[in-house]
């Protein structure tokens, strides 16, 4: 899934994980952190250092990547992680595969997101006709992308999103998925896409108002608004007509509705 991410914050200072770090190495015992530590592993290190040449081969400078994992330490609070001593993946995982249909689809919450929607259908109509016009996907499906994705820009990652993804690289359950997306997130900071300090992301890297994952930026974001970059965090327009190209790369029909009615057997 590309959407429905969620991020959960909470750790603990890192004057702590240091201590803890000194104390492992010594006597070279792997230690499972408890819940809600953060602990450097020496072959994070390693991990590290070998993201290098990827790195160099997609543009990015030296200075840019030192920059980004100078006092690096990866987030071992968050879900789907593959941590020592465990076979399966830590924390709750994404929604919509951890949740049961009514808890996911909850009435009360889809009825206030469609209560902005119909207002937010009003205010950004000029937006939205031109996303039907120039991308082919229907106006009320990419409203309701940004209402489920950020309830509507109501929801602020708070997630540093290089360290999430270099976290999720490093030890978690989709390696070499989240390895392409953390070198496309240095590259977004080596272009000056946006500052490494405004790069908030959910807990698997997903960043802006429809939460698009780094590489996606570079193949499937829109300037819809014409101002000559494209901004999926603070451009409505920018979100919009990216949520919908996205749809359309993926093989969005147009006219057709968004489902069908089935009766299972």
């Amino acid at each position: 899934s590309i959407w429905g991410k969620t991020g959960l914050d909470r750790f603990i200072g890192r004057s702590c994980a240091a201590a803890l770090i000194a104390i492992v190495a010594a006597a070279g015992v792997p230690s499972r952190p408890a819940r809600g530590q953060v602990i450097a592993s020496p072959s994070f290190q390693t991990f590290v250092t070998s993201l290098w040449p990827e790195a160099q081969a997609l543009g990015i400078s030296r200075a840019t990547f030192d920059q980004a994992f100078r006092g690096l330490t990866p987030d071992l609070t968050l879900p789907d992680l593959i941590l020592p001593g465990t076979q399966r993946p830590s924390g709750a995982g994404q929604a919509e595969f951890t949740k049961t249909p009514a808890d996911y689809i909850n009435a009360t919450q889809l009825a206030r997101l469609a209560d902005q929607g119909r207002a937010l259908l009003r205010q950004h109509a000029t937006t939205l006709q031109s996303v039907e016009q120039q991308i082919g996907v229907d106006r009320h499906v990419v409203l309701a992308i940004w209402g489920r994705e950020t309830a509507y820009g109501g929801y602020k990652p708070t997630h540093s999103a290089i360290r999430a993804l270099a976290t999720q690289a490093f030890t978690g359950r989709r390696k070499e998925m989240f390895r392409t997306e953390l070198l496309h997130a240095l590259k977004m900071v080596e272009l000056k896409v946006i500052a490494p300090e405004a790069m908030k992301a959910s807990w698997a890297g997903a960043m802006g108002l429809t939460q698009f994952m780094p590489s996606e930026y570079f193949t499937l974001a829109r300037d819809m608004d014409g101002d000559g970059r494209t901004d999926i965090w603070s451009s409505v327009p920018d979100a919009l007509g990216s949520a919908a190209n996205q749809l359309k790369e993926k093989g969005w029909v147009p006219g057709l509705p968004w489902g069908f009615e089935v009766r299972a057997p």
